[in-house]
């Protein structure tokens, strides 16, 4: 007996007749933010549904709802104490505008990256906010179709364009180096982040330059890349350290790196300041309970949540303008480390 079932249209369906992604025909049917798609594309995908008389379910319908007032934050590393005090700060500000919102953590790997932004399109997520942001193509794509994003500590590749909150880096790696040439500590290193990041780039630059501003060098040598733990500070650190001639002062491009660097001249024998000083940078909240001592680049984390919600407010009003910087105030928490 031949069946009578008619296989029932899909979201998949329409989208393929269109020729449209699967993410602007659930927009165009729901009716969710519409300055994102033209009145042809509009046409389009409700011509499409007509003709092979699609019609949404109640429960994806439902879900769409659910998820339309709604942020996603993508960060770097959910264990980093300071991306996880972003991420609070951001979620209060959020719900405060009536917003959610969904937390994704990208590892810095662009496929984990645009693995999350296509699903964010799908669901028509309000908007995105990108913390650690890494170059990948969804990223390109969709940001050169006016979703709106915000940039958090680290702006975005080339060429892509998109408000910004941070602080100045740049500014704060010399007000390090201030301090160290203050206390005389001329024999310096620096143990920073990736330099592919402008962030780990701008401190390491605004450090080394004030130093040779003063006449000092910072040699290759002492220049280490690292990555942004304990583990990897201890690693560098105790290499440094065991050389012939070690470092007076080391400049750690987090906390987290100064704690793997703090613990490498323990296990040395060395005294901290005596022998070495360290230098943190976020000063983040462990800081105050586990690591009194370290001296650090205070940045404001609890502000960051109303700046973004700031500027993702005034991208929902519409209509072109520039991409807005806004830079928090850092400043030097001076403690026993240095």
């Amino acid at each position: 007996m031949l069946s009578t079932t008619t296989k029932r249209p899909t979201v998949e369906d329409v989208a393929r007749k269109a020729n449209v992604s699967v993410a602007t025909v659930s927009r165009v049917l729901a009716n969710v933010d519409p300055r994102r798609f033209s009145a042809e594309t509009a046409e389009r995908v409700r011509k499409a549904a007509r003709e092979m008389n699609y019609q949404p379910s109640e429960l994806g319908r439902s879900l769409r709802t659910a998820t339309a007032r709604a942020a996603a934050l993508l960060v770097p590393d959910t264990t980093n104490e300071f991306c996880a005090d972003v991420a609070s700060s951001l979620e209060g500000a959020l719900q405060r505008n009536g917003l959610s919102m969904m937390l994704c953590n990208t590892a810095e790997d662009p496929a984990k990256q645009d693995a999350y932004l296509e699903q964010i399109e799908s669901r028509g997520i309000s908007a995105i906010v990108l913390q650690g942001v890494v170059e990948s193509p969804a990223l390109l794509r969709m940001s050169a179709g006016g979703t709106p994003m915000v940039f958090v500590s680290r702006r975005p590749p080339d060429p892509v364009k998109g408000d910004f909150v941070g602080v100045d880096n740049r500014g704060a790696g010399a007000d390090v180096a201030d301090h160290f040439l203050s206390k005389g500590y001329e024999d310096c290193a620096a143990i920073h982040g990736s330099l592919r990041y402008a962030a780990s780039r701008e401190r390491l630059i605004g450090f080394s330059e004030r130093l040779g501003q003063h006449g000092v060098s910072l040699v290759a040598e002492r220049r280490i890349q690292s990555q942004l733990t304990p583990e990897a500070g201890h690693r560098h650190a105790r290499a440094l350290l065991s050389g012939k001639s070690p470092p007076r002062a080391i400049f750690c491009g987090n906390d987290s790196i100064a704690y793997g660097v703090y613990r490498a001249a323990i296990d040395m024998g060395l005294r901290v300041p005596n022998d070495l000083a360290i230098f943190g940078f976020d000063d983040n909240r462990l800081n105050r309970w586990l690591a009194p001592w370290l001296s650090t680049v205070h940045v404001p984390v609890s502000d960051f949540g109303e700046a973004v919600a700031g500027l993702l407010k005034e991208q929902s009003l519409g209509g072109k303008r520039e991409p807005r910087t806004v830079l928090l105030p850092h400043s030097l928490a001076i403690r026993e480390s240095a």
